[in-house]
């Protein structure tokens, strides 16, 4: 599990990089939900109750550590609009590079534990 105050320091990462391609003109937004309520299917339906969702063709919603490749949307939105039956596209992911980092510290945290017996 992770620990309160490293997860404040993801949700700022990516609320900083949300920002970032906002600048730039990106119609992106930056939401989170207060449960885990319904894991990743409860978080598809938070995200389809704002308002501004129903201006939108397609969404494309992502996990903090999802890294997406920079041609996703061109790979994906094509697959969508030439199989109009066909309303959901999940693609193949690869853990980010801080979401290995976090991983690696864990497993070091839990190896130093074992080695020194303590809780």
């Amino acid at each position: 599990m992770l620990t309160s105050r490293l997860v404040y320091w993801l949700q700022d990462l990516v609320r900083n990089e949300c920002e970032k391609w906002l600048k730039k003109g990106k119609n992106i937004k930056y939401e989170t939900r207060n449960n885990r309520n319904g894991y990743k299917a409860g978080a598809l339906k938070e995200g389809m109750k704002y308002d501004y969702v129903q201006t939108c063709n397609y969404i494309a919603m992502f996990d903090a550590d999802f890294q997406p490749s920079p041609d996703f949307l061109m790979r994906t939105i094509p697959f969508l609009v030439h199989n109009p039956d066909i309303a959901l596209v999940q693609a193949r992911w690869k853990f980010s590079e801080i979401t290995k980092m976090i991983f690696l510290f864990y497993v070091n945290l839990v190896i130093y534990r074992c080695h020194n017996h303590t809780p």
